[in-house]
């Protein structure tokens, strides 16, 4: 694992307890439920839905810290906070670069997954 990783492997394990069991069923989880996640905050943005969005995105947060997925946790919070400005000009650019990080994290899971499952 390197400091690029979009997980941080050491801590998600010390958050489950050292449990890498427990870990590959969060993995899994989150890589399940990332499409819908995603995918609500894109329509509370298209309809510029300031609450719906805060909601989504602090969810999706708070998976993210979970697996110690710091960037992409970052970001969404980021997103999050927007609506406290009324400005919602930057939260297109935010919300691409949060899928980006989302995918990469996908990616990551897989990879982990042929490695250590």
């Amino acid at each position: 694992m390197t400091a690029t990783d979009p997980i941080n492997i050491d801590e998600a394990l010390e958050v489950m307890d050292g449990d890498s069991e427990l870990l590959l069923e969060c993995f899994d989880d989150f890589v399940e439920d990332m499409p819908g996640m995603l995918a609500r905050i894109r329509n509370a943005l298209d309809q510029e839905d300031k609450a719906e969005l805060k909601i989504a995105c602090h969810k999706l947060k708070g998976s993210l810290r979970y697996l110690a997925a710091a960037r992409a946790a970052d970001l969404a919070y980021k997103l999050e906070v927007t609506d406290d400005t009324g400005d919602l000009t930057n939260a297109d650019d935010l919300f691409v670069t949060l899928q980006g990080e989302c995918e990469k994290i996908q990616a990551f899971v897989q990879n982990y997954k042929q490695k250590y499952a």
